[in-house]
């Protein structure tokens, strides 16, 4: 017999409250910025968010999901609010106040029911010699029904916005970074399950990923203490999950070789794929597919600039 357990990853696209909060730049997206972020345009986002958690792995809804560009708990106890309006009642979360500059965070939502949080904290990034700040890694040690202990990291890494000269290394090093919190688990204990996942600013073939983090992207001859990308075989065949000139994989799922070995896991490369159903997906005049994001020059209200990612396993 076994038991359904899935994961997802969604970059919400400044998932910001309304408040404006004096230490962070977050002034854009408060009723009187820039972005005229009005209560009501706020709760139309949890309300759009809500709705991708109960159809993204249909007819059940995930256990773990990640998130990335989450100001505050404020926002992340709104979407609870919104779940228990939907019947999902048994949901916490898992969330710290990172440095970044425009406040967004990442956080985790999980099933109380079906995963067990142990241990939680975040990993800082403090890039050498520069005072730019950005978002905490965060690692949750967690146990399944099933007694499958997982450690899950949830990332998102810098944005190629200033360019590659300047995001790449920043990237390099976070990916450094990840992999040393990665080392030190394995140190630990060289059997644990590592499950990565994130907004990467990067595919699958960027050297972050591939060199420093050194994410495997074939499947054959696994080492259950090396790590192996599942979304890999995705962007090969040129699925995205950002729209910049041309899709782009940047969210990936990446797991530690013991989790793909497992007699306890049902894990595989073709459980992990992008969510993108009409609603998602914005077609231009020309009929060109983008996404469905909550402003596109004016307020549209759409769902973020990313889809989400999804990975189906089965407990044994």
């Amino acid at each position: 017999m076994s038991i359904p357990f899935s994961l997802m990853f969604y970059n919400t696209e400044n998932f910001y409250d309304t408040a404006n909060d004096p230490y962070t730049m977050d002034d854009e997206f408060t009723p009187h910025g820039e972005m005229n972020w009005t209560e009501k345009r706020f709760n139309d986002k949890v309300t759009k968010f809500t709705n991708v958690v109960k159809d993204i792995v249909k007819p059940l809804t995930p256990d773990i999901i990640g998130l990335a560009e989450i100001e505050n708990k404020m926002v992340i106890m709104s979407i609870l609010d919104e779940f228990r309006l939907h019947g999902l009642q048994k949901y916490s979360f898992v969330h710290y106040d990172s440095p970044d500059e425009r406040g967004v965070d990442v956080a985790m939502i999980y099933n109380t029911e079906s995963f067990l949080v142990l241990e939680s904290n975040p990993i800082l990034v403090h890039f050498p010699g520069v005072e730019d700040r950005t978002r905490d890694i965060l690692h949750i040690k967690g146990k399944t029904i099933t007694d499958v202990i997982l450690h899950l990291f949830i990332v998102h890494f810098p944005s190629r916005r200033e360019g590659t000269d300047r995001s790449e290394p920043r990237r390099y090093f976070v990916a450094s970074e990840l992999r040393n919190g990665i080392k030190k688990t394995l140190s630990e204990n060289p059997d644990e399950n590592i499950v990565i996942m994130g907004d990467f600013n990067d595919t699958p073939d960027d050297n972050s990923i591939d060199k420093v983090l050194g994410a495997e992207k074939s499947f054959e001859n696994i080492s259950k203490h090396k790590l192996y990308n599942l979304m890999y075989i995705r962007h090969k065949r040129g699925i995205g999950s950002i729209f910049y000139k041309k899709w782009l994989l940047f969210d990936q799922f990446i797991v530690s070789g013991n989790v793909l070995l497992s007699d306890k896991i049902d894990c595989k490369p073709e459980y992990a794929g992008v969510f993108n159903p009409p609603y998602l997906i914005h077609f231009d005049k020309k009929g060109r597919a983008n996404t469905n994001r909550t402003y596109r020059g004016k307020y549209t209200g759409g769902y973020s600039d990313h889809l989400p990612i999804f990975l189906k396993m089965q407990l044994r």
